[in-house]
């Protein structure tokens, strides 16, 4: 295999020497940092550890490197030159990711990976634990031990979702203060298509570390756009070490060879990790060993980052800064949002500007409330003020249809249900993902929630003086999205939320719901997430004595056709857009 010199340079494999000269290089210049990173002689000693391990799975180091090489695509700001002996010699991406650990260690605080996606990434076929990012996990967490800090991974991937509405929900399933996240939506997005993943992109870094990305993709040639995007969003600043991680990349030379003169790591490819039999084994799941090196490329490409972190050679750096305060360019791929009203709740809005230049953008607060699991804040259960039933049963039993009689009801879909308890044959194989939602029919009633205005203390000053003239909702809430459950549907006669179910917002009915077209928030072709107005007479109301200011809603399913044996409404996903302050 030819190795491209700039890439064994760079990996984990040439850091070291790479270090080594620069060290020499600067032991002539007084000015150099005297100061000491420590003993790390543990640390050093498990990295070649690991280096003899993944050489030794993937047919020695010439053979182990092209893998690395071809799987884990990296990002230069273009038109960056490098000398070959300081520290600037060493890729910006890298240097960046060791300021985030390093970061990490200064404030005594855990380094955070959070991954996301879909049923890849929940590692279906296979036991929960051999999920790519346990293995990373495995992989990871000594070396980091023996330099101080401590890893946490967190595996929030849920099977069969799209990528929004989940990239409005970012802190909720990923959390708000994680150092490092995945996007795992390629199955959904098929054909490289960007829009989605730009959108993605431009959530995460509301965020407050402005999380490293690690985009799990397909192969080069189809995915080209993406990788362009990604490269696009470095120049302009904004991603500072996105990586792209491709099995398919990182395979191609192996694909053809056969099974008796494959390195060790990559026989048994297609062998699932749990019995045989078990839901999910299917030709689109990754198997064990597909798991492994996916957790192999991405643990090699952090040891680089932690060498750096080990030996001194990058500087602290406040990555805990204002989730809001960070200028985006325009968007590239927003030309197919629908409605179009609706272009800030996925890429913000415009700033306003008397430069020549183009418009600078910012993200707006967006926020989420979901029933779905596994999530970290933000449930939806906790909005419900009266009309639902089921939070307090396991929502493995049953629930007849008199049950959807008295109020919505917390339960699973028929398929969601039928496979988990297959699952449950197998011992539910570790999996924490569960789609669960509340439900409805004609006759169940009213589901009232509040929804909360939240961080506007000069509306909820001012709603203190009951003589006040009361605030309409649109002062706050500039778009209410609702979203149900993204499963599949088998009648033709299923529930519409558009079409099916009222709205009563602010204590007024809402007369338009659309639903919404943009790449990565359908499921099988049909819409999951619709946008409900906010009726201009809307009132903002207070909730009881916590004084708490937001908007109540109804929701009513309206047409006596949806009954359960049909396919009644869901609702999984509340989503609201505010304005920032008093326009």
């Amino acid at each position: 295999f030819h190795l491209d010199s700039h890439q064994s340079n760079n990996d984990v494999f040439g850091i070291s020497q790479k270090m080594e000269q620069i060290r020499m290089s600067s032991r002539s210049q007084s000015s150099h940092r005297s100061n000491k990173s420590g003993d790390f002689s543990q640390f050093f000693i498990e990295v070649a550890r690991l280096k003899n391990e993944f050489t030794k799975l993937y047919g020695g180091e010439n053979s182990a490197r092209f893998l690395l090489h071809s799987g884990i695509t990296t990002f230069q700001p273009s038109g960056r030159r490098e000398n070959q002996t300081d520290v600037k010699s060493i890729p910006y991406g890298l240097t960046h990711t060791a300021t985030r650990i390093l970061n990490a260690k200064r404030n005594n605080r855990p380094f955070k990976v959070s991954f996301a996606g879909y049923s890849v990434t929940v590692g279906r076929g296979n036991y929960f634990h051999q999920s790519y990012p346990f293995v990373l996990e495995k992989l990871l967490k000594k070396p980091m031990s023996f330099l101080g800090i401590t890893l946490q991974i967190r595996n929030a991937a849920i099977g069969g979702v799209p990528s929004f509405p989940y990239g409005w929900c970012l802190e909720n399933f990923l959390g708000e203060d994680v150092d490092v996240i995945s996007w795992d939506f390629s199955m959904n997005e098929a054909g490289g298509v960007p829009n989605g993943l730009e959108a993605y992109i431009r959530h995460a870094m509301t965020l407050r570390r402005k999380p490293m990305m690690i985009v799990k993709d397909t192969g080069r040639n189809i995915a080209a756009r993406r990788r362009e995007l990604l490269q696009d969003y470095v120049d302009f600043g904004v991603l500072k070490d996105p990586v792209v991680l491709s099995i398919e990349d990182a395979m191609e030379e192996f694909a053809t060879l056969s099974e008796d003169i494959l390195p060790i790591g990559l026989r048994e490819w297609r062998k699932f990790g749990a019995p045989k039999g078990a839901p999910g084994q299917a030709p689109h799941h990754p198997g064990v060993k597909e798991h492994e090196l996916l957790g192999w490329l991405l643990a090699m490409h952090f040891l680089a980052s932690l060498e750096l972190v080990a030996s001194d050679l990058v500087m602290d750096a406040n990555v805990d800064k204002d989730p809001y305060n960070l200028v985006m360019p325009p968007p590239i791929y927003s030309k197919n949002v629908n409605p179009s009203e609706l272009l800030s709740l996925f890429f913000g809005t415009e700033m306003s500007s008397h430069n020549a230049t183009p418009m600078s953008w910012e993200m707006g607060p967006v926020y989420c409330r979901t029933t779905y699991d596994p999530i970290l804040n933000g449930k939806l259960q906790d909005m419900v003020r009266s009309g639902s039933l089921g939070e307090d049963l396991d929502v493995m039993l049953p629930r007849g249809a008199k049950f959807y009689k008295h109020g919505w009801v917390l339960d699973l879909g028929k398929s969601e249900k039928l496979a988990k308890k297959m699952l449950q044959r197998y011992g539910g194989l570790g999996y924490i993902d569960s789609k669960q939602a509340y439900y409805g029919i004609y006759g169940s009633g009213s589901l009232e929630l509040f929804i909360p205005c939240l961080g506007r203390d000069d509306i909820s000053q001012s709603m203190e003086n009951e003589d006040m003239v009361k605030h309409r909702a649109r002062d706050c809430f500039k778009h209410l999205v609702v979203c149900e459950v993204n499963e599949k549907h088998i009648t033709g006669h299923e529930c519409r939320l558009d079409k099916d179910v009222s709205f009563r917002v602010g204590g007024v009915l809402s007369e338009i719901t659309k639903p919404i077209n943009m790449t990565g928030t359908s499921y099988w072709g049909r819409n999951i997430c619709f946008d409900v107005d906010v009726p201009s007479k809307s009132i903002l109301s207070n909730l009881g004595k916590s004084k708490e200011t937001g908007i109540m809603i109804e929701v009513s399913v309206e047409t006596a056709s949806v009954m359960v044996n049909t396919g009644p409404c869901s609702l999984s996903h509340i989503i609201w857009q505010q304005l920032s302050s008093a326009k």
